[in-house]
């Protein structure tokens, strides 16, 4: 069952940090050239500036597909995640793959969906392939469950992505180059954990987790590097972030690298999710029961 809630977990986190919710455009944007078209701004020195240029086009497209390819330690997470990003009408479809386990998680109908791997089928005794979570639910822990994933959810946005580079991080350098033939602007940024922890999970962490955390970053100035890519229309092309340092300092277990690569295509095309079938849908909180969750 822990496997089952790491790997559904892990589906929800990686949204987390791969891509504004408003209103839907009157027509659907042209997907974005690829940014050859058009001549390269001059790189921002800011957060502030990159960001609320890059914002206006992804806000503009709203739809975008992202690659994923991760290591934590010796766990590795590919995959790919399709989203349109549009307030209570958007809808994600992520396909993962961790450790050699498919995950699947999509977002439709304000209802999330969350694919369980074969050998977690069988470990609950269930025939169903999906656990259901409704983003509405007045149950208080279901309620909770979704608010959480809610959160993971609109960050996958990546004018959220951006927000999170604007509050928490700040940019080192930057260089014009090209990547895989399209003219970028390349942007070397530095988050800071405390921020991020701060933004993250506001107050709903538990005082007692909270005192926990606060001990454990105690006197300790801790800084995540990412680069990111934006094509002559302020797109993010392509974004890495390096926890390798951060987890280490923290004292954890985890041992190897901890970096992961996200890759933005498809700016502006259309984006249709379903919801799995009827009968092959259960409720998640229930499915869970079984093995005593």
């Amino acid at each position: 069952m822990r496997r089952t809630l790491k790997v559904a977990a892990v589906a929800a986190a990686l949204t987390l940090v791969i891509t504004g919710c408003g209103t839907r455009p009157e027509a659907t944007p042209e997907p974005a050239k690829g940014g050859g078209e058009l001549a390269l701004a001059t790189p921002f020195t800011d957060a502030l500036g990159l960001v609320e240029a890059a914002k206006q086009g992804t806000q503009k497209a709203r739809s975008s597909k992202t690659t994923i390819d991760g290591m934590m330690g010796t766990s590795k997470v590919t995959g790919t995640v399709l989203g349109l990003y549009d307030g209570t009408a958007s809808m994600i479809d992520a396909n993962l793959t961790f450790d050699g386990q498919t995950a699947g998680l999509r977002l439709v109908d304000q209802t999330v969906f969350v694919k369980l791997p074969a050998e977690e089928k069988a470990r609950l005794k269930t025939d169903k392939t999906w656990g259901k979570i409704s983003l509405n639910s007045e149950d208080p822990g279901e309620k909770a469950a979704g608010k959480a994933m809610l959160r993971s959810l609109e960050m996958g946005d990546p004018a959220k992505q951006l927000e999170l580079v604007e509050k928490t991080g700040r940019v080192i350098r930057s260089e014009q180059i090209q990547l895989d033939g399209v003219p970028v602007n390349h942007y070397f940024v530095e988050f800071d954990v405390r921020k991020q922890i701060n933004l993250f999970l506001g107050d709903d962490l538990p005082a007692d987790q909270r005192a926990e955390v606060e001990k454990r970053l105690e006197g300790k100035d801790l800084r995540v590097p990412a680069e990111l890519w934006l094509n002559a229309e302020q797109l993010p092309l392509k974004m890495t972030v390096d926890m390798t340092s951060f987890m280490k300092s923290m004292g954890g277990s985890q041992t190897g690298e901890a970096k992961s690569t996200y890759t933005y295509s498809e700016w502006g095309t259309p984006v249709e999710v379903t919801q799995p079938p009827a009968a092959e849908v259960g409720e998640y909180a229930e499915m869970m029961q079984p093995a005593g969750r």
